[in-house]
């Protein structure tokens, strides 16, 4: 009996009389989906919320493929979260913006991430510039404060899809690799068919594996700094009511 228990708990942590399993060993709790990951990913809640989920999922997958082609970093970087765009050196925010003119995407990013470029000190992608928009400060505030409202709830399908995303664009840069024998997420069942049972089992793979992301990054470069001054920062430039 205790050699058969020994060989079921052999990869739990033994703390006091309790025995801490892998999962809770990696400190989840100290990732917050709303306070770190969400402001990370809520650029593509604008875009999504601008063109709808396939023009915008796709505009986000194509500024990220083009900034994985040209960035140094030797480790794999998710350009699903914004602040993974501090990787790329001033000259390669140049090249990326002059690669996102060339191919006309440029001005619908500007369009929609306005808000977060014009009046968010420190957003990570304010290099692509705010295209000299004429819009009033508070239709501008108005319209992150719906795509805030829409994509706060990680159960619902907006907030779903962001975190989707986050999935979808390491897969389609080369840095999503899936156990043989395991089957990928549809990610397509989110869009499809939200109620299905495909679509729920999906969601909650996207919700565990954007947590493991956001773990997996390097802490000094991304994630916290940024996450910390957009919720600072929202607090000054309006009230929060929801």
């Amino acid at each position: 009996m205790n050699n058969k228990k020994k060989i079921i708990l052999g990869d739990h942590k033994k703390v006091g009389s309790k025995f801490i399993p892998p999962m809770a060993q990696l400190e989840i709790s100290d990732i917050s989906t709303i306070n770190q990951i969400f402001p990370e990913i809520i650029w593509m809640g604008l875009l999504n919320d601008s063109y709808g989920y396939r023009e915008g999922i796709h505009l986000s997958s194509e500024i990220a493929k083009l900034a994985h082609a040209i960035h140094d970093s030797d480790k794999h970087v998710n350009f699903a979260l914004s602040s993974s765009y501090e990787y790329l050196s001033d000259e390669k925010k140049k090249t990326l913006v002059e690669e996102l003119e060339r191919n006309n995407y440029l001005v619908k990013l500007q369009k929609s991430l306005y808000p977060l470029i014009k009046y968010y000190e420190g957003f990570p992608m304010t290099f692509l510039g705010d295209g000299g928009i004429a819009e009033s400060k508070d239709f501008q505030i108005q319209k992150l404060k719906k795509t805030v409202e829409r994509h706060f709830n990680r159960y619902e399908t907006p907030g779903v899809i962001i975190l989707a995303n986050v999935v979808y664009i390491r897969a389609i840069t080369g840095g999503l690799h899936i156990v043989q024998g395991l089957e990928p997420p549809n990610l397509e069942s989110l869009v499809s068919d939200p109620e299905s049972d495909e679509a729920k089992k999906t969601a909650a793979q996207v919700r565990s594996m954007a947590m493991m992301e956001a773990m997996s990054g390097d802490k000094e470069k991304s994630g916290s700094a940024w996450s910390q001054s957009f919720w600072n920062q929202g607090l000054k430039i309006d009230k929060c009511e929801f």
